[in-house]
């Protein structure tokens, strides 16, 4: 990769080279209606939600340990509370009932999670500025991800990381996203990052479900602006 990155809608993004295996695809969403899930979209996510508990997830079991030897490259060990999210997402699709919902932008994009296999960040691109960068956790890095105070340890895990109001700081894992960097309904601007394992999955399965969360945004959201690609660009 070019040491300069890629630049989607005037924001920059490089990836460390050492991270290894790993493609994402980008998503870029401007002009964002951030608000509670409608009736609406509850039942699309319930529908597609019923068809993934019957189906499973894209990928199956390979792709599952395949999202987790990418995790593991770094030094990272993806087991208990430290899994990845989508695998969270498929237990609580066997129970339709508890499944969450929380805002439209999550709800979609818990959606695309669950059907292809693969975890996503979604970050506030009011709290977390350009240039972005991809690298692994260092030792001693933390953040609290949750709204009592709990702290995910990163040394060694997949971090996007963005500049805050004081240093270029972790806001996004596989596993969870920083309470700072977290999607609120003040919010219009987002960025969604899907972590793919390149040596199980293709550049056109991957940008396929960057459109269709693209496409998800627009609709159910009301998003005014979307773009995606996918980085490494020349995949």
């Amino acid at each position: 990769m070019a040491p300069e990155g890629i630049q989607l809608m005037g924001i920059r993004l490089a990836m460390d080279p050492a991270v290894q295996d790993l493609a994402v695809g980008l998503v870029d969403a401007k002009g964002m209606r951030i608000a509670d899930p409608s009736t609406e979209l509850r039942e699309h996510c319930m529908e597609e939600v019923g068809r993934i508990a019957q189906a499973g997830m894209t990928g199956g079991d390979d792709r599952r340990d395949a999202v987790r030897r990418l995790l593991r490259h770094g030094g990272f060990k993806p087991a208990g509370r430290n899994k990845p999210a989508q695998e969270y997402l498929l237990r609580t699709a066997n129970d339709r009932s508890a499944f969450p919902a929380i805002l439209n932008a999550v709800d979609v994009l818990n959606v695309v999670s669950l059907k292809s296999g693969l975890p996503i960040s979604l970050v506030a691109l009011a709290r977390v500025n350009s240039p972005l960068q991809i690298r692994y956790g260092r030792m001693g890095e933390r953040f609290v991800f949750n709204r009592s105070g709990q702290e995910l340890n990163l040394a060694g895990l997949i971090c996007l990381c963005g500049r805050d109001a004081v240093d270029v700081a972790p806001a996004g894992t596989p596993v969870k996203d920083s309470m700072h960097a977290k999607v609120t309904e003040d919010d219009h601007h987002v960025l969604a990052c899907i972590y793919a394992p390149r040596s199980v999955v293709t550049a056109d399965e991957l940008l396929r479900w960057t459109t269709e969360l693209g496409d998800g945004f627009k609709q159910w959201c009301d998003a005014s602006e979307v773009h995606t690609c996918l980085e490494p660009a020349t995949w």
